[in-house]
């Protein structure tokens, strides 16, 4: 990871497990926040149907949308690992 991150000095590595227990590896640009890279791992996900939720955890916290993901990039120089879970709503 360090040699990743010394090649990319303005964006963090992020490690998505995906609700298909697939992985998906991305680097988000620093400044972006959890809401953005959600929206990245969902663009990369296959379709779900119009009544699934997904909401995204990091550390076995919820991430709120607007987190900075500079905040939750403590463990350096590993990347942010993600899980996403899959929720049905209806409404």
């Amino acid at each position: 990871m360090e040699v990743v991150r010394k090649k990319h000095p303005v964006h963090i590595p992020c490690r998505f497990r995906l609700p298909d227990k697939t992985e998906l590896k991305l680097l988000v640009p620093r400044d972006a926040t959890a809401g953005w890279a959600m929206h990245a791992a969902r663009c990369r996900m296959s379709e779900g149907s119009s009544t699934t939720g997904y909401f995204l955890f990091c550390g076995g916290r919820m991430c709120v949308g607007s987190t900075p993901l500079s905040r939750l990039d403590t463990d350096k120089p590993n990347e942010i690992h993600f899980v996403v879970m899959e929720e049905n709503t209806f409404g």
